[in-house]
């Protein structure tokens, strides 16, 4: 374990040991990304079936994905190049979102489920 990561920390991990800025590039290179096809984004309908530390972690894969991405765009922005596979960043968006909209069902069906719960103890207790 890491010094000064609690165990549940380090359970979430996504990546091996830290690069510094280099995880915030892409390791593959531009000529490979070009020529590779983008996968596709998560849909909400698939999320649902999703455990919470699994939807965690994927969050955390898609923010380091975001977030290498948007240092890529910057990168080549300034070098007046085109971002390779520009739709990566609208799955990765898109993605995320998902996820958002996922954890905001749940959190609603939880508040549903303790009013209810608070309300039948009211009825009892009158």
């Amino acid at each position: 374990m890491k010094h000064g990561m609690t165990s549940n920390q380090n359970a979430y991990s996504t990546s091996g040991p830290a690069l510094g800025l280099e995880e915030f590039r892409d390791s593959v290179s531009r000529e490979k990304r070009l020529l590779e096809k983008v996968g596709r984004s998560w849909t909400a309908k698939e999320l649902r079936r999703k455990s919470f530390d699994d939807l965690w972690r994927l969050w955390l894969v898609l923010y380091k994905e975001r977030n290498m991405l948007l240092t890529e765009k910057q990168i080549l922005r300034r070098r007046s190049i085109e971002l390779p596979q520009p739709d990566r960043w609208r799955k990765v968006k898109k993605s995320m979102a998902a996820i958002r909209h996922v954890m905001g069902e749940r959190k609603r069906e939880k508040i549903a489920q303790h009013s209810l719960k608070m309300k039948e103890e009211r009825e009892k207790a009158a």
